[in-house]
């Protein structure tokens, strides 16, 4: 009889094991994410995974609808559980795409993989321009209010580096950032409602201005960069400006600073000169390896974030030359944080191995910004 009992448990044991290990299940709850597809795939399958841990799950996507255009897929995955995922059309892999319960849906097109909201038309972004003085020039200022925008509510606020490439899917040769489209979907699923301000630096100055003067540049091509400038520029002009004329909140909490290369070291640095006005950095392939760590630390040492905090999002991709050299830099800012006794809850650094330096990739990862930056109720 014990020697039965004995084979019944091992018996058991072992189902349970390779429940607990089983993928390919496709599951009927956690959070939907749909993906319009151009190119009419005879199927597309969904692979989940997650940038703290090693689990996966591979879900073939069901077919929601057919047309003229294109087909739509759902899949549903757990994203406490999972913050990227993988489309696999025909064999054909996308990139890695932010996936969270601010993500609505991803669209195949000839475009890239774009973000889109699922039920809805996909136009383009509408914005308006204003034209600001700076320094002995002018500058425009890119300024995307959702087509609900209702002037007896309050918005959040985004101000981004570089708004030339932001909204326009002709912006560059591999697209624009999908901000609009990314924040539509957030405002979609949660309570959260928000405004993007992007400052244009398209201009030969570009480097200059989005360069902090800290100290001795690794690269003396950088050296003596209008940064303190252009940050001073950012606060003292073009936040007064929209929050004159735009129902906007005034408190960090509800503002953040964020940008891309030389757009994300100079909004880690007005983020860290200005705390008061920003609660969420966004550094995304940033430019900190134009500084060693001795001078950041001695930089960072003598602010004050007493009062303010701001969370600080780093990512960076590692598939290209100029990722690779940009990625000790981001790795490098997280032990300079932690050496001045900067909380570590206030920092988190995402690497996408296969991530490049451009357009596309800012786009795939954008949604998972908007996580930190517009943090769910519960969170």
């Amino acid at each position: 009889m014990k020697r039965t009992i004995s084979i019944i448990l091992t018996a058991l044991i072992i189902a349970t094991t390779l429940c607990a290990c089983s993928v390919n299940v496709n599951i009927t709850n956690g959070h939907t994410v749909y993906v319009r597809d151009d190119f009419f795939s005879e199927t597309i399958t969904a692979i989940f995974s997650s940038t703290d841990s090693e689990d996966t799950e591979e879900i073939k996507m069901t077919l929601v609808s057919e047309g003229d255009e294109y087909n739509t897929y759902s899949a549903a995955a757990d994203t406490d559980k999972f913050d990227r995922v993988v489309l696999v059309a025909d064999g054909d892999k996308s990139g890695e795409l932010a996936f969270n319960d601010y993500v609505s849906g991803w669209h195949l097109s000839s475009d890239g993989v774009v973000p889109f909201t699922y039920d809805e038309d996909e136009p383009e972004p509408d914005y308006e321009i204003v034209t600001l003085p700076y320094s002995k020039t002018e500058k425009d200022i890119y300024i995307w209010t959702p087509d609900d925008y209702d002037e007896s509510e309050k918005y959040s606020v985004i101000y981004m580096t570089d708004g030339q490439n932001l909204f326009n899917k002709n912006a560059t040769s591999t697209g624009s950032w999908g901000a609009a489209e990314s924040v539509k979907s957030m405002m979609k699923l949660s309570e959260h409602k928000a405004i993007i301000v992007g400052i244009d630096d398209s201009t030969s100055n570009r480097d200059s201005e989005l360069t902090p003067n800290i100290g001795k540049s690794t690269d003396e091509n950088f050296d003596g960069g209008t940064g303190e400038y252009f940050s001073d520029f950012v606060v003292g002009d073009v936040v007064p400006y929209i929050e004159s004329n735009y129902s906007v909140y005034t408190t960090p909490e509800h503002n953040s600073i964020c940008g891309s290369s030389s757009g994300g070291i100079e909004s880690f640095y007005i983020g860290m000169e200005h705390p008061d006005k920003f609660g969420t950095i966004g550094a995304l392939s940033p430019a900190f390896s134009l500084f060693d760590d001795e001078t950041w630390v001695k930089y960072l040492k003598q602010k004050d974030f007493s009062d303010n905090t701001p969370f600080v999002y780093i990512f960076n991709g590692n598939n290209d030359d100029l990722e690779t050299y940009l990625l000790e830099g981001a790795k490098s800012m997280v032990n300079n944080l932690k050496e001045v006794d900067y909380p570590d809850e206030k920092v988190t650094i995402k690497i996408y191995d296969k991530g490049q330096h451009n357009e596309r990739n800012w786009r795939m990862i954008f949604p998972e910004f908007l996580k930190f930056a517009f943090p769910s109720a519960e969170q």
